[in-house]
C-alpha cells in the first residue's frame, strides 16, 4: 500500500479533502471541536483542506481553525432552521460551485445530513464521500425511526464510499449490508498539559457536568438527583457548563427546587481547565452519545465519573467501580453512586489514578493515523 501511495503522490497533486458541517458560528460542541482538530491535523500533514458550512460570510469559529484551511460559507438562509425548497436548491448549487472550485479527492460529512447533501450536490463528480456518524445508533430509540428517517439513513449509507463510527460495538447496530464499509475511528483524548497546582477550598466541593443543555444530555434528571442529594450535603455545588435549548427551562427548575445557591450555570466557556482542576466528581447522565468528548476529557483530568450503564460510548469509557460508576437510569441508583463518591475521598483518589489511563488508549496521533489510513485506502482503491 505504501508503494502505491508514494506513486500517487508523485503523479498527482496534493490530496484534497473537504469537510462539511452545517454550522460553526460560535459552536462549542464536540462535533465542532473534533472536526476542526482533524482538519488542522491533516493540514499540518500536508493535505489541502477546505471546509464548507451553511454559515454567514461574517461569522467566526469558537475553536481556532488553521489558516491553511479554506473556509467556504454558503451564506444562504438560517442554518438553525429548516430551509425552503428554493433555499435548498440555491445551497446545492453554491455547494457544487465551491466543490468544483476546490476539486477534492474526498468529501467528509461531519454532521447528520452533511454526507447526503454533499452527494446530491456533487452528482456526476468522482468524489469519494465519507459519512462520519457522530452519534450512537441508540439515537434511533429516542428520536424514533420514521419512514422518512429510514430512507434518509439508507440513502446516506448506500451512496457513501465509507462510513465511520466511534466504537467497534456500534458497527453491529447497523444493517448487515452496510457493515463492510464501516470503520471505527475514535475521537482523540488529549493529555493534560502541566496543570497548575491550585489550592482547593476544602469546605467547597464540586460536581461537574459539561454538556449541551438539551434532552439528550439529561440535565433535568441530574438536577432532580442533586436536589435529593443536597438535602444532606450543603457544601457541594453542581456546576453545569454548556448552553442549549433547555437553558431557561433548567434555570426555572433550579429555582423551583430552591437550589439557586448550589447549582451554577456557567454557559459555554473556553477555559474548561478552570473547572476540570476544581471538580471532585463528573456527572454525565447522557441518554445517547457518539464519542462522549467531555466525559473523556474529564477522565483525562483524573475526575471520577458517573454515567448510565446502558448508554453506548459512556459504558466504553467508564469502567464500573474502577474509574467511576455505571448505574441504571433511575434517581435511586445515581444518587447512591453520588453519595458513595462524595463520602469517600480515598476511593475518589484511587479512581482518579485509573481515570487518567484513558490518555494511553485514545492518543491524538493514533486517531489521526486511522483517519489518514482511511483516506489512503479510499483513494488507492478508486
Amino acid at each position: 500500500m505504501k508503494k502505491k501511495w508514494v506513486e500517487m503522490n508523485k503523479s498527482n497533486q496534493t490530496v484534497k479533502i473537504i469537510f462539511v458541517a452545517r454550522k460553526f458560528e460560535n459552536m462549542a460542541g464536540g462535533i465542532e471541536r473534533i472536526s476542526i482538530d482533524l482538519m488542522n491535523a491533516m493540514a499540518k500533514r500536508g493535505y489541502a483542506v477546505a471546509l464548507i458550512t451553511w454559515d454567514k460570510e461574517s461569522v467566526s469559529s469558537h475553536y481556532q481553525i488553521d489558516n491553511r484551511v479554506k473556509w467556504f460559507k454558503l451564506d444562504l438562509g438560517d442554518p438553525d432552521y429548516p430551509s425552503s425548497f428554493l433555499t435548498t436548491l440555491k445551497r446545492l448549487h453554491k455547494f457544487r460551485y465551491f466543490a468544483e472550485k476546490f476539486n477534492p479527492n474526498i468529501i467528509l460529512g461531519f454532521q447528520s445530513g452533511a454526507a447526503l447533501f454533499s452527494i446530491i450536490a456533487t452528482l456526476g463528480k468522482n468524489y469519494k464521500v465519507i459519512a462520519a456518524e457522530r452519534v450512537s445508533p441508540d439515537l434511533w430509540k429516542h428520536v424514533g425511526s420514521t419512514i422518512k428517517f429510514k430512507i434518509f439513513n439508507f440513502l446516506t449509507w448506500f451512496l457513501s464510499s465509507k462510513i465511520t463510527v466511534q466504537f467497534p460495538d456500534y458497527i453491529k447496530k447497523y444493517p448487515y449490508i452496510f457493515r463492510h464499509k464501516i470503520i471505527s475511528i475514535n475521537n482523540p483524548v488529549y493529555p493534560v498539559v502541566s496543570p497548575k497546582n491550585i489550592k482547593r477550598n476544602q469546605s467547597q466541593k464540586f460536581i461537574l457536568c459539561v454538556a449541551r443543555l438539551c434532552y439528550q444530555k439529561n440535565q433535568e434528571f441530574l438536577i432532580e438527583v442533586f436536589s435529593k442529594f443536597n438535602l444532606d450535603n450543603k457544601t457541594w455545588k453542581l456546576v453545569l457548563i454548556g448552553d442549549g435549548d433547555y437553558r431557561e427551562y433548567l434555570i426555572k427548575k433550579v429555582k423551583k427546587l430552591k437550589l439557586d445557591n448550589n447549582v451554577v450555570f456557567c454557559g459555554a466557556i473556553k477555559n474548561l481547565e478552570y473547572w476540570y482542576q476544581r471538580a471532585d466528581i463528573f456527572a454525565f447522565p447522557s441518554l445517547f452519545e457518539g464519542f462522549p468528548n467531555a466525559l473523556a476529557e474529564a477522565l483525562s483530568w483524573g475526575i471520577p465519573s458517573i454515567g448510565l450503564q446502558n448508554t453506548l460510548g459512556v459504558n466504553s469509557l467508564i469502567k464500573d467501580k474502577i474509574n467511576g460508576f455505571l448505574v441504571e437510569h433511575n434517581e435511586k441508583n445515581f444518587l447512591e453512586a453520588l453519595k458513595i463518591l462524595t463520602n469517600n475521598q480515598i476511593l475518589r483518589e484511587k479512581m482518579s489514578l485509573e481515570a487518567k489511563k484513558i490518555n494511553l488508549m485514545y492518543s491524538p496521533k493514533a486517531t489521526h493515523d486511522l483517519w489518514e489510513l482511511t483516506f489512503k485506502e479510499l483513494l488507492i482503491g478508486q
